[in-house]
């Protein structure tokens, strides 16, 4: 086989593999430019309130680890220490972030309940998430780490895709000036951005 067909082949390839990245890359580009605040919309989807407990001595950090604990979120991981903080009627309020949603608990220690509030996030806000996942997390939930796995191997295919890409116009017989133009144009839109961010 001939090394343009091979590189082709390559190309293709690597392009179908990166297909699914590129797409959610773009989604979650957009989501980020049209969002109209930093703060996204948190309305409840669902209610329900479960019996619990809080033991007499308990600090806000090991009652966040027994309602972990108990409700197991999915896809969560226990509040970090420094995110506890309670409501405006002192009540502990846990945020259990997740590639989803929210499920925000309110621990209501004088009528012994949690309050249970499941948040979802639209398509766009969990694309928008799915796409910063990496297999470096070691907290994050297993599926979300192998997530991370095919965004790091589609990241290089996406490499592959330019660098086959690159090779193929090089190699085509009749080379056009828009693409030389193209090619300048974003070499140089590249480095007049690292230029201005150094």
């Amino acid at each position: 086989m001939r090394l343009r067909a091979l590189v082709l082949k390559v190309h293709i390839y690597a392009g179908l593999l990166t297909f699914t990245q590129v797409m959610i890359y773009g989604v979650a580009g957009l989501v980020a430019t049209l969002q109209p605040g930093l703060e996204r919309p948190k309305v409840a989807r669902a209610v329900r309130y479960m019996p619990f407990t809080v033991a007499l001595s308990a600090s806000d950090k090991e009652v966040a680890a027994a309602v972990y604990a108990r409700l197991a979120p999915p896809l969560a991981r226990p509040v970090p220490d420094w995110f506890l903080r309670r409501t405006a009627d002192n009540d502990l309020l846990l945020d259990f972030y997740n590639v989803n949603g929210i499920w925000r608990v309110v621990v209501l220690e004088s009528s012994h309940q949690l309050r249970i509030e499941e948040i979802r996030n639209r398509l766009g806000y969990f694309l928008s998430d799915i796409h910063a996942a990496t297999p470096n997390d070691a907290g994050a939930p297993r599926l979300v780490r192998l997530w991370g796995l095919y965004n790091e191997a589609a990241m290089w295919c996406l490499l592959g895709f330019c660098a086959s890409g690159l090779y193929l116009w090089l190699s085509a017989a009749g080379r056009e000036r828009w693409a030389w133009g193209c090619l300048a144009s974003g070499s140089a839109v590249l480095a007049a951005l690292w230029m201005a961010f150094r």
